[in-house]
């Protein structure tokens, strides 16, 4: 019996060794409604779906994961990452990684933190994401050659999957919001309290008490919809030094939301640098900031709020390190930056996050001064895929477009005949499926290979890996998205800005 209960151990071992390494992640090591981590190689990689900038992504794996953007620096992590998402319960399809460039004039190109070259040339770009996957090339990047360069650039790195689980990279502005990937040892949880709240200028002040590096401050910000202070005025730094004061225990020192590289010093949420007054400093331009000493700034660091005894407070260099208390600020309600509206030559285009009906769309379009989306050429296609899938907010896979499937009988042979129309320019669509009608020398969508029947006859744009476009009918009363199309004037008109507003309304 021993000896039987023996060779059953050993049976279920040499299973287990043949089972493939990817097995150990195919069901999460933690997991919770937003997140999802993955134990590969003795490190702990957590999927975040929480859609970000680079930077703050960044920001969030260092202060409140207590890690780094994932470094895929080996097909072996690559893989083993978007077998993961390809698993995941998460509906994720883009995350960012921890590589990026300064800009696209960078001669070092794209790199990993830690300094690891990240190459993309013509050869690593993948020709086609039908093409069967080469094994024996890394790394791959999608194909952007015939994309507009956005007007602040595609230096960030983020891991797509193309057939399901194969990984490619992506380069995109770090600007737009995605979720993001982190790599990390351990975690470590810190109690955090608010003591006091101070309004200055256009926002609140929150001071926390709870010791944390200035990484994890900044993070915790982040978490909280706030960010690590930006202090401009020697108003607002007198009104925080005696709220620190009066604490109890009172706060000598609080992080607040610059940090140094190289000499430079810049405030992380506008980027701008910390000896730049602005148009609200309310002291004399030689005079800010109010730095401990001047003369013998260091080189790298973080900034803090330092203050003693009654003296005016003053910003002093610090290692990143340190742990202390800090200050969170938070804007006004309502308060948002201006962002660039997407557009070419001849269009701005609106994305309208509110589920319509076809009908309902089309007649939305024609409220805000424009119309509903047409596929009229490439550039076209490839800018709507451009505001579906690179806006600031969460991807969009599927729009309305502007086109209605008509039928036609004819009353001799009975043949019945489907053309699509625009019912803007009461102009046919070419399809594939035309009757005796030349499209030569007419630009052609992207077709799904299909019988066009009534039951479908309201255009749909559906996005196919990132910038594959796919054009197909819909039943009409399905709420989905859409995308209004405003013709370019001499001048942009002055409602711009509040008409996006009130076409994001969900």
């Amino acid at each position: 019996m021993h000896s039987i209960f023996k060779y059953f151990i050993l049976f279920w071992c040499f299973v287990l060794c043949q089972a493939s390494y990817k097995e150990q992640y195919r069901v999460p090591h933690a997991f919770a409604q937003n997140w999802e981590s993955y134990v590969f190689n003795d490190k702990e990689y957590l999927i975040q779906n929480l859609p970000v900038t680079w930077e703050n992504a960044k920001i969030l794996c260092r202060g409140h994961h207590n890690g780094n953007l994932a470094a895929l620096d080996t097909r072996e992590k690559s893989e083993f990452l978007a077998e993961a998402l390809s698993e995941s319960q998460l509906d994720v399809e883009s995350v960012w990684v921890g590589a990026r460039r300064d800009s696209s004039d960078d001669p070092e190109g794209y790199r990993w933190s830690q300094g690891v070259e990240l190459r993309r040339t013509a050869a690593d770009i993948l020709s086609s994401e039908k093409d069967e996957y080469a094994a024996k090339h890394y790394p791959f990047w999608l194909n952007r050659t015939h994309v507009p360069v956005p007007v602040g650039g595609a230096d960030c790195v983020a891991l797509e999957r193309v057939q399901h689980d194969k990984p490619v990279f992506l380069d995109l502005p770090c600007l737009i919001e995605r979720p993001f990937v982190c790599e990390r040892d351990a975690r470590i949880e810190v109690a955090v309290q608010e003591v006091r709240t101070v309004r200055c200028r256009t926002g609140l002040y929150h001071v926390y008490d709870g010791r944390l590096n200035w990484h994890q401050a900044a993070a915790y910000c982040v978490m909280n919809k706030m960010t690590l202070a930006n202090i401009g005025t020697m108003r607002c730094l007198r009104k925080l030094g005696l709220t620190m004061l009066k604490s109890r225990p009172s706060i000598e020192s609080a992080w607040v939301g610059a940090k140094g590289s190289l000499g430079h010093w810049t405030w992380i949420d506008s980027g701008l640098s910390i000896f730049q007054a602005t148009t609200y400093t309310d002291v004399q331009p030689d005079m800010w900031p109010p730095m401990r000493d001047r003369s013998t700034v260091k080189q790298s660091g973080c900034l803090q709020l330092d203050r003693h005894t009654t003296r005016t407070p003053v910003f002093l260099e610090g290692r990143c390190e340190r742990k202390m208390q800090f200050i969170c600020y938070q804007g006004v309600a309502g308060m948002r930056r201006s962002e660039a509206i997407p557009s070419d030559d001849n269009y701005y285009y609106i994305l309208v996050r509110q589920q319509y009906y076809w009908q309902h769309a089309y007649e939305n379009c024609l409220k805000m001064n424009g119309t509903l989306a047409s596929i009229d050429s490439h550039d076209i296609l490839i800018q709507l895929l451009l505001v579906m899938g690179e806006n600031k907010d969460e991807p969009v896979e599927h729009i309305w477009i502007s086109g209605r499937l008509n039928v036609t009988k004819d009353v001799n042979s009975e043949l019945v005949t489907y053309a699509w129309h625009n019912p803007i320019n009461k102009k046919k669509i070419p399809n594939p499926k035309s009757d005796g009608e030349s499209t030569y020398g007419l630009y052609m969508p992207p077709w799904l290979d299909e019988e066009f029947t009534m039951d479908n006859p309201c255009l749909n744009l559906d996005r196919q890996d990132h910038l594959n476009g796919l054009v197909y009918g819909m039943s009409c009363d399905t709420p989905q998205y859409s995308i209004c199309m405003i013709e370019k004037s001499t001048s942009k008109p002055t409602s711009m800005e509040n008409l996006v507003e009130a076409s994001d309304t969900t």
